[in-house]
């Protein structure tokens, strides 16, 4: 078929395959994003991810090799002048790790020499692909899509290969010769134009956070930079789009996953149950089809002061119990992140050791914000890259789904007593994300309590832990609350939310809306734990 692997993919010449086959290609090479969180359908537009000239198709390196078998490769491996010295040492399983990615990557023709690192936060992702880098001694394109990223890549690099010359690829920003690795930003590769050529210099390309590469812009930049050798990095591969395939098919299949032990931290999880009369606040927005408009939810719990009063509250209350500890405040919208942040510094809480960690601020202030008592994030910053290994509690003042990466934050380094705060709203749609962090919560065996809002105050008494299921009783009543635990303790609620009811029912561990319906109720109950 006189196919090969050149600098545009795993090139195909047309004349050599049939109608069939031509089909094929532009079907499974044509991709269109799951729908999520209300997205509208009609915004949402499939896109190719495969090129063609008027006699050759351009597909995936990986995706080539699965369908129409091992080629050559026209793509020079681009040895470096002098070896680059790797400063440090390696734990035993980074070690086994940087050795099976080597051995894919000189041996593995069937798989195209490269593939995917899945390491959870904190276990070292960064310093093992330097490893990896100084053992291949090739020229190394390294992509990052924020600049934070490209910073702390930097140090790392000075940090564990100290001879090492590194360039950047940043806007107008060309500074490749005469450099063993260079920095390149995602946007600046997928969106300008740069002379073609100036990637066939590199034989490794390295992605952090690879996760964000099937995106229909960003994949844009693995046409443009094909590679020998390649390495995606991340703690997670998964997208809730189903687009993952996509860099799979450029990068390769995930060679190794490294999860961290769950007895390597004891986290407690302390779940704040929100409520409130007010009515237009329950509300949950819908759109025309009658699905829920999420990002319009979203900005209504960030506006509602009464609802940041209470988690300030819990704040206060948590230095109270530790004054030592490091917070990191994690939200959606700035506009909540400014609220904590104003009230922090006029209340004088901390002392007003608070700092910013959102993105388009300069390194220079993101350094200093990492040493406040208290940092104000936005999701995004925290859920890649950001390394401050003091931090030891974590507060999710407002709902998401997948918080596995910004819960990392607080494992880093081992402390005596990780913390996350996780506030509950009673809507729906929010429940609903309740439910995918605890099931994330339990796998990682996390302690998990839970207090109302509607209880006054943040007393320990008044905090439960997790419910097991009861699994001898079949009988269920809807008018007491009667749960199984690991052990047993009485339940004492204020006077004023206490009755004693006579028939007992099951509460089973996943009834969130029996729980709910006992938390948002100013009937009193007797609760036997």
């Amino acid at each position: 078929m006189d196919s090969y692997i050149g600098s545009y993919g795993y090139t195909i010449h047309k004349k050599y395959i049939s109608s069939e086959q031509v089909k094929k290609i532009t079907s499974d090479l044509t991709v269109k994003p799951n729908i999520h969180n209300g997205m509208p359908s009609q915004s949402v537009t499939s896109f190719p991810v495969y090129r063609e000239s008027s006699s050759k198709y351009y597909v995936p390196k990986f995706y080539g090799i699965e369908h129409f078998g091992s080629v050559q490769t026209r793509l020079k491996e681009n040895s470096l002048a002098n070896d680059l010295l790797f400063v440090g040492s390696l734990r035993e399983y980074q070690n086994t790790i940087v050795d099976k990615y080597i051995n894919i990557a000189h041996n593995g023709q069937d798989i195209g020499g490269g593939g995917l690192l899945e390491i959870d936060t904190g276990l070292g992702k960064t310093v093992i692909a330097i490893n990896i880098i100084a053992k291949l001694k090739v020229k190394t394109l390294i992509v990052v899509h924020k600049e934070f990223l490209l910073n702390q890549w930097i140090e790392r690099l000075n940090e564990f290969t100290p001879a090492a010359k590194i360039g950047r690829i940043q806007g107008k920003i060309m500074d490749t010769e005469g450099k063993d690795v260079v920095i390149a930003m995602l946007q600046s590769i997928s969106m300008k134009d740069y002379n073609p050529d100036i990637f066939k210099q590199f034989g490794l390309m390295v992605i952090d956070e690879v996760h964000h590469m099937g995106a229909e812009v960003f994949s844009n930049a693995l046409s443009k930079v094909v590679t020998k050798y390649t390495l995606g990095l991340s703690a997670t591969m998964n997208r809730k789009d189903g687009l993952a395939k996509v860099f799979k098919m450029f990068l390769g299949p995930i060679i190794h996953t490294e999860k961290r032990e769950l007895s390597m931290n004891q986290v407690n999880v302390r779940c704040l149950q929100y409520f409130t009369r007010d009515e237009e606040f329950n509300e949950t927005s819908y759109d025309y089809r009658g699905k829920t408009q999420y990002s319009k939810m979203i900005s209504k719990l960030c506006s509602y002061n009464h609802r940041s009063e209470y988690i300030l509250r819990y704040i206060c209350e948590l230095l109270r119990e530790d004054p030592k500890q490091q917070i990191m405040i994690l939200a959606h919208n700035k506009c909540l992140l400014k609220y904590f942040y104003d009230s922090i510094v006029s209340r004088n809480i901390a002392n007003q050791s608070v700092g910013y960690y959102v993105g388009g601020m300069k390194e220079s202030d993101l350094k200093i914000s990492e040493k406040k008592t208290i940092v104000i994030a936005t999701y995004s910053m925290a859920s890649e890259g950001l390394d401050i290994k003091t931090l030891t509690t974590l507060v999710l003042a407002t709902p998401k789904t997948d918080v596995v990466q910004a819960v990392g934050r607080i494992l880093r380094v081992k402390h005596a007593n990780p913390l996350v705060i996780d506030v509950i709203d009673s809507h729906e749609i929010f429940k609903r994300q309740f439910s995918q962090r605890k099931r994330f919560y339990k796998s990682q065996e996390y302690g998990i309590s839970f207090i109302s809002s509607n209880l006054g105050s943040f007393d320990k008494k008044h905090w439960q832990t997790k419910m097991y299921k009861d699994v001898e009783s079949k009988q269920r009543d809807k008018n007491t609350v009667n749960c199984e635990r690991k052990t047993s303790a009485t339940y004492n609620a204020p006077p004023e939310l206490l009755k004693i009811l006579n028939t007992p029912v099951n509460m089973y561990d996943d009834d969130d809306d029996a729980l709910n319906s006992y938390l948002n109720t100013d009937e009193e109950c007797h609760i036997e734990v």
